[in-house]
């Protein structure tokens, strides 16, 4: 797939949607992101962030993020629908890209599930590499959207490949607010329209 979308790159530039004001944005459901250094810090949740300004379908979307505790947990949503207050049309609907290196399975109650893990497209497609740097350091996620194909590579790493997704081929970005006391650290959000 990198192959494909390497040759669909035309000369577009990446737009920054991640600015200090989060001007565009609105949050869904509990928790929040408040400012932390040169980006944000989720709180709370379980909710969404989601840039509201603007659907997106073929793209490239970078995003850089670094935990604070081995407990963090996050992800990062595409093609995800408009939200109200419920956020469980965009759990249902769009693509989570998982931030959680514990990889817990909640509904199994196990760590170090591979469709839990971090760099997995949440549940659907598992991560095959552990990529993460660790608690403390930045981390760039990549994530390509093409047609109903999504794959991710992490630190340059292919993380996840999932083919012929059947959810939404169009919508938002979001960050998640996972639970009280997970601190993800956002500083760049990005996106190269295709």
């Amino acid at each position: 797939m990198k192959e494909r979308v390497a040759k669909m790159i035309i000369a577009k530039e990446y737009k920054t949607l991640l600015t200090p004001t989060l001007a565009g944005w609105r949050m869904a459901g509990a928790g929040g992101f408040r400012a932390s250094g040169d980006g944000i810090e989720s709180y709370g949740g379980p909710g969404i962030l989601w840039y509201a300004e603007q659907e997106f379908d073929d793209f490239v979307l970078r995003v850089r993020w670094r935990l604070t505790s081995g407990h963090d947990n996050s992800g990062v949503f595409v093609r995800m629908p408009a939200l109200d207050g419920d956020i469980q049309p965009a759990i249902e609907q769009g693509y989570e890209v998982q931030i959680d290196d514990r990889g817990v399975d909640p509904e199994n109650n196990q760590l170090d599930s591979p469709l839990h893990l971090t760099g997995a497209v949440y549940g659907l497609a598992p991560a095959i590499a552990n990529a993460s740097e660790p608690v403390g350091m930045w981390n760039d996620v990549e994530i390509a959207a093409l047609g109903p194909d999504i794959s991710v590579t992490l630190n340059d790493v292919p993380t996840a490949e999932l083919k012929r997704g059947r959810r939404r081929a169009r919508g938002h970005i979001g960050l998640q607010a996972h639970h009280e006391g997970s601190a993800i650290q956002f500083q760049l959000v990005e996106i190269r329209t295709l």
